[in-house]
């Protein structure tokens, strides 16, 4: 059984169910994490796997084109060996820059479209999830492994992992862990009632990640990427902190220069247009299919007052008459037209279509 593919498979699936139940949170609709991955997921994989190549070509190693599609020299196919996790992390970020120009078309109500950090910030908080599960694939092909440890006392698994008859540092095992801590911080960060600037939950992946594989790569032993003598991971690693810090500082710098409050871990109850940037969230303008989960039930018990039936959502999929208490003359504000004669019901988000949702 190949178990690399399958956790790396069963990783991805469930940074995927995770996110689609989580971006409701931030005023998302969990379809759009779908959409996501069909982009995301195919330049992750490109750019993991270019990014190890080019800098294998940069350290003097000779690539052909089939080898870089995992073909090996007699032509049999001995898969993609070689596959860089900042790669994947530049190619998703690609992924997300692509679905923003997709999500901002014009033709979009203002309430419809999506932004780069908002995509980034949704993604970025499962992202190291998945890293914190692929890394087991890497115990699985027996990789990703420190120096030797020596002393009987610390021969055991997961301080050490046994290969081939020798005892080395879990590398695997110490950045999995990382990710994990990682993935709690970063999904409370998210989930949390105090609430963030979008762009800022990027940032702090980018600093909390950095550290730590800066600290962790020089344990490394096994297939590392190397480039003028320096570790490219450890280079990559320090600008992701900078970048992290960057951005925040920047938030904190135009806020004050647009005399606003700077909005960072700010309670989302007294949450307005003086912080920078609040007005710009999804937190403010929700896209308009959304319906929390917690306002599912008022909803419903509103349009049972109302005379309508919704469905668990709280789309309305029955006009049953009665007066509408909403409205100064006690009448409903939603349109109801004959088809075929049967009563269908109409709203005004009806007479949008958005096809690319479709």
């Amino acid at each position: 059984m190949n178990w690399y593919g399958l956790i790396i498979a069963f990783g991805i699936v469930v940074c995927v169910v995770c996110a689609y139940f989580t971006a409701k949170h931030r005023g998302l609709e969990g379809d759009l994490v779908i959409d996501l991955i069909v982009i995301c997921l195919p330049l992750a994989i490109l750019g993991a796997r270019t990014y190890h190549v080019v800098f294998s070509v940069m350290a003097g190693e000779k690539w052909t084109f089939a080898q870089f599609f995992g073909f090996g020299l007699d032509g049999s196919y001995q898969g993609l060996a070689g596959l860089a996790i900042y790669g994947g992390i530049f190619g998703s970020l690609l992924g997300a820059l692509v679905f923003h120009f997709i999500k901002t078309r014009k033709k979009l109500p203002e309430n419809k479209r999506v932004n780069f950090w908002q995509i980034a910030d949704l993604g970025f908080t499962f992202i190291i999830l998945g890293q914190a599960i692929g890394r087991w694939a890497n115990y699985s092909n027996l990789e990703d492994y420190g120096g030797v440890v020596t002393n009987p006392a610390w021969q055991w698994f997961p301080f050490a992992m046994n290969v081939n008859g020798t005892w080395h540092y879990a590398h695997f095992f110490y950045e999995s862990l990382w990710c994990a801590i990682g993935f709690g911080l970063l999904f409370w960060l998210y989930m949390g009632k105090r609430k963030s600037y979008d762009g800022f939950i990027i940032s702090c992946y980018s600093i909390f990640y950095g550290l730590g594989r800066s600290v962790l790569e020089a344990m490394r032993a096994q297939d590392v990427l190397m480039l003028g003598g320096v570790r490219v991971s450890l280079l990559v690693s320090i600008l992701f902190v900078v970048g992290g810090l960057a951005n925040i500082i920047a938030h904190i710098a135009l806020a004050k220069k647009n005399n606003k409050k700077v909005f960072i871990f700010v309670d989302q109850g007294k949450l307005d247009a003086s912080y920078y940037g609040y007005e710009s969230t999804k937190l403010f303008k929700p896209m308009p299919d959304i319906v929390f989960f917690k306002d599912r039930k008022a909803k419903k018990e509103q349009a049972a007052r109302d005379g309508i039936t919704v469905d668990e959502s709280g789309v309305v999929i029955k006009l049953d008459g009665g007066p509408h208490k909403d409205t100064p003359d006690g009448k409903t504000n939603v349109k109801a037209e004959k088809t075929n004669d049967k009563q269908s019901v109409k709203t005004s988000e009806d007479d949008y279509e958005d096809k690319w949702d479709d």
